[in-house]
């Protein structure tokens, strides 16, 4: 539970870690079974903690993303299960749905892939990069929401696709019609991702491919999540066909749940 309030005559944010309803673990265990079959372990579910375990683990991240220079809130107090948390602004879903130009949208698309794209550079990952859990404010993006640490199931380049799938396929509504331009915007920065992240992302979206065949048949929502897994290979096809090169030469929330699910359920019908 989130709770705005006024400190000090700046915002601030009251965070309360609870236990989730019987309902998200229930999900959680289908997601994760189903992400399982795929082979797509980057796409699984962290553990959702609560309580005083929750709270560690999103300030450790903090504290972790902000030595990446990331910009991230500022703890400003703690109490039993919970934190107060400093204001980084409107979030990027908020700004998205009040633009009235194509062009706009982009700059700020294009703006946050590159914060994403320089967290990575140095080191960091987000885990739910979606664009409710982004900010746009005054000094630029910013990240929020870290209750769940994917580094506890998966490598740091799994972490790193998983946050260019989930950004893509988040944003991908805001496109609907341009999947060509997200995927130049992708492109921009997949050109500067490590070799093994852009296998991976690759990897992941050849995995979901029938995303892309489903949404032909089946809905507008469904047909923009198989878009936007085009986007997502199409973005990282150059960089991903550089790193197998390397590879050869060297030897070497449920969001998505939703759409995966109603994919395999219209093709079995």
């Amino acid at each position: 539970m989130v709770q705005r309030f006024s400190l000090g005559g700046r915002t601030a944010w009251l965070k309360r870690y609870e236990a989730d309803s019987w309902l998200r673990p229930a999900l959680v265990r289908l997601w994760n079974s189903l992400a399982a079959r795929l082979e797509l372990n980057a796409l699984r579910s962290p553990p959702r903690h609560a309580g005083e375990a929750a709270k560690q683990v999103e300030s450790r991240r903090i504290e972790a993303l902000r030595a990446c220079g990331a910009p991230v809130p500022r703890i400003l107090g703690e109490g039993p299960r919970s934190l107060i948390l400093s204001d980084m602004g409107p979030t990027l879903a908020h700004r998205l749905k009040r633009l009235q130009s194509a062009n706009d949208a982009d700059i700020l698309v294009r703006a946050t892939a590159h914060a994403i794209g320089e967290l990575h550079r140095h080191g960091g990952y987000l885990g739910q990069a979606f664009a409710r859990n982004i900010t746009v404010g005054d000094h630029g993006v910013g990240f929020i929401d870290f209750e769940e640490d994917p580094s506890e199931i998966m490598t740091l380049p799994q972490a790193q696709a998983r946050d260019w799938v989930m950004f893509t396929t988040g944003i991908s509504r805001y496109y609907v019609g341009r999947m060509d331009v997200l995927s130049e915007l992708i492109r921009e920065e997949a050109d500067g991702v490590a070799p093994q992240v852009a296998l991976e992302v690759h990897r992941i979206a050849r995995k979901l491919s029938f995303l892309e065949r489903a949404g032909r048949l089946f809905g507008r929502k469904l047909g923009t999540m198989g878009a936007a897994i085009g986007a997502v290979r199409k973005g990282f096809a150059a960089m991903a066909v550089a790193a197998l090169m390397v590879d050869v030469l060297s030897d070497g929330d449920c969001d998505m749940l939703t759409a995966v699910v109603e994919a395999v359920r219209h093709v079995a019908t």
